[in-house]
């Protein structure tokens, strides 16, 4: 019936504590303000910033935002095919503490046959310990996508097919665990398979 809080969680979060309403604004920063104001609706959401919020949006990049960086990188790199764009608005939404951000720049990264780089990224979120977190950023990160027109770009394919042969052993388990590579191959395989579906 309902979805999991944890992956559903673009819902509007509150910043700072309720007794700040009652401040006088004096220390008022605009710079932090639009650094740390929840951009959630739009991480769900991300194409209501292509034109929409357009303004809003650049202020909140100007101010470092995460996820006004997460929201720019999904736009550059799937709607306007920038690949480098992309890239870096990802790695400054990872940069900037956001975890779905440093979920999809890892995957991006395996997309583009970065694989060291990517599996870093990837690493970061310690999947090895615990899938749990990386499983709720991809269900996230899907949603994010959802409004994407078809994003599949054909090195995607290529990546895959290169990542599995790397691989060697997919997700066969190795002494009882599932090799790293395996993991990788598997991350890259789900997005792949979901860039795929939006062609249908």
């Amino acid at each position: 019936m309902g979805e999991d809080a944890s992956v559903n969680n673009y819902d509007i979060i509150s910043i700072g504590d309720s007794a700040s309403s009652n401040d006088d604004h004096s220390n008022s920063d605009r710079t932090n303000y639009f650094r740390n104001i929840s951009l959630s609706y739009f991480a769900a959401q991300p194409t209501e910033m292509l034109s929409k919020h357009l303004e809003f949006k650049e202020l909140c990049l100007e101010s470092g935002n995460p996820e006004a960086h997460y929201i720019e990188g999904i736009l550059q790199l799937f709607v306007k095919e920038d690949e480098q764009a992309g890239l870096y608005h990802l790695r400054q939404s990872s940069d900037g503490g956001y975890i779905d951000g440093t979920y999809l720049y890892g995957l991006s990264l395996l997309a583009v046959e970065r694989f060291h780089k990517g599996q870093k990224y990837l690493d970061k979120l310690g999947w090895k310990e615990n899938r749990s977190t990386s499983d709720q950023c991809w269900e996230r990160v899907k949603k994010s996508l959802t409004d994407i027109p078809y994003f599949m770009n054909q090195g995607y394919y290529i990546a895959r097919a290169n990542l599995e042969t790397l691989c060697g052993c997919r997700s066969r388990k190795r002494r009882g665990r599932v090799c790293n590579h395996g993991y990788y191959y598997e991350r890259l395989n789900q997005f792949v398979e979901f860039a795929m579906s939006k062609n249908n």
